[in-house]
């Protein structure tokens, strides 16, 4: 197995023929022509002009393309990620602003016969915090703006690449809770809200969070709060 002990980056154009291994070291992967196709054993990727992705090491993966591309890979030692990166799965990532930024700064550190290691070094502590920054996973993000409508479980597993069974598996270990239970309690920390700071009747409330009838909002307060959402407010007024 190759071993990496510094960062190395390099242009590298990928084939049609599927290859599939793991090393003891993680890549980050931005596009810059062409799409890439990624699986590992729970999730299915793609890196294209609108995603790029962070593999850990030790990471089965198998991959191919389709067509004309080429990709800037960095290749990143196994202790950069202890020191940096708390997770265990790839990292499947938008294309936005920050990254078309850094993704520049990289490419200037490569136009010369050697890269500058110490440069692409600062630029790749910084990639690790601004992924820090946004760890909050797509699914619950999703789960928090969406809330109010029906939310199938096929849905939320897309959004994080995973099939519907390993998602399941997936957040519960995150949440510690399962993926209808934690949407729940969105609801209900929602209509807890507009009961403290609305007069709003019990009806819009429900509706407003996502419940058809009344009924419905009356016993997810009777399963949480052991209370109604009348004697909620009523408490929380007197």
């Amino acid at each position: 197995m190759r071993q990496i002990n510094f960062t190395l980056a390099e242009k590298i154009s990928f084939t049609a023929i599927e290859h599939t291994h793991a090393h003891n070291f993680g890549h980050l992967i931005l596009p810059l022509q062409g799409t890439l196709f990624l699986r590992t054993n729970q999730q299915v990727m793609t890196v294209n002009d609108q995603h790029l992705l962070l593999l850990p090491p030790d990471c089965v993966h198998t991959y191919y393309a389709k067509e004309r591309n080429e990709f800037l890979v960095l290749f990143i030692p196994g202790f950069m990620f202890s020191n940096n990166y708390n997770a265990g799965e790839a990292r499947h990532l938008e294309l936005d602003s920050r990254w078309h930024a850094l993704r520049y700064l990289m490419l200037s550190e490569c136009q010369g016969k050697k890269a500058d290691t110490a440069a692409i070094n600062h630029l790749l502590h910084y990639s690790f915090r601004v992924i820090r920054q946004n760890q909050e996973s797509p699914s619950i993000r999703y789960i928090h703006e969406y809330y109010y409508v029906n939310i199938s479980l096929e849905a939320l597993a897309g959004l994080e690449h995973y099939n519907v069974s390993y998602y399941s598996q997936w957040f519960q270990k995150k949440m510690g809770v399962t993926p209808q239970t934690y949407i729940q309690q969105v609801r209900l920390n929602e209509a807890k809200r507009l009961l403290r700071e609305t007069n709003f009747s019990i009806l819009d409330i429900a509706q407003q969070v996502g419940y058809e009838y009344q009924a419905s909002l009356t016993r997810l307060f009777k399963r949480f709060e052991g209370t109604t959402p009348c004697n909620y407010r009523r408490q929380f007024y007197k």
